[in-house]
């Protein structure tokens, strides 16, 4: 079974990397700016650095259980953690970019990997393969950190380059004040999110108790 777990993990990190390799070969062709500014907004997506972060996370853990990263990369809160990210980053296509973009081909195929098929997956490794009963409450917060420094990154970015990866984080279209209150109704999705899951987690560990009790 162990086997199969690890298997599992390996092909879910190399389908976030094809996925993530698919779409940046797939906009070169309409591309007209240099390699180096399209390189740099295409990982400015929070889609393409969380789906790269989980890759990282699973093939950390896989190929080096027992380092120190390897471990890190082992907790179930750093788990959970990714889990939110490309969930969220999957929800927020589903509401809010979807009908808004539309690719196709290529461009289609890496936007289905990230978006639909990694968030399911991973999802599903969650609940089946998790360990319980180790996430705080207080691992809710911390969560909020890697959206908050890619919050500050985008604006940073945004105001350097102009470039703002997604529509409702445009500063020049709609502002600075609705765009704080964007990334304010976002961490609080984060938030939801990450105490929905805490809460299974809670629940599934009293479960557990009362049946071997």
């Amino acid at each position: 079974m162990a086997g199969l777990i690890r298997l599992y993990r390996y092909l879910l990190a190399l389908l976030a990397l094809s996925g993530i390799a698919i779409s940046y070969f797939a906009i070169i062709p309409g591309v007209h700016v240099s390699r180096l500014t399209m390189t740099l907004n295409f990982f400015s997506y929070f889609t393409i650095q969380s789906n790269l972060l989980l890759a990282a996370i699973l093939l950390c853990a896989q190929i080096a259980p027992r380092s120190s990263i390897g471990r890190w990369a082992s907790k179930p809160s750093i788990r959970s953690a990714v889990l939110i990210y490309v969930g969220i980053a999957g929800i927020v296509y589903v509401l809010m970019l979807r009908d808004v973009w539309h690719p196709r081909g290529w461009q289609l195929l890496g936007d289905q990997i990230l978006h639909y098929c990694v968030p399911v997956l991973y999802a599903l490794d969650w609940i089946f393969l998790s360990e319980r009963g180790r996430l705080s409450w207080r691992d809710v917060l911390w969560w909020l950190a890697f959206p908050a420094a890619y919050s500050a990154y985008t604006l940073a970015h945004g105001y350097i380059s102009h470039f703002y990866p997604y529509p409702f984080l445009d500063v020049r279209d709609i502002g600075l004040e609705a765009v704080l209150q964007n990334m304010g109704l976002l961490a609080a999705a984060f938030l939801i999110l990450g105490g929905v899951l805490t809460f299974l987690d809670w629940v599934s560990t009293w479960q557990r108790v009362f049946r071997r009790a």
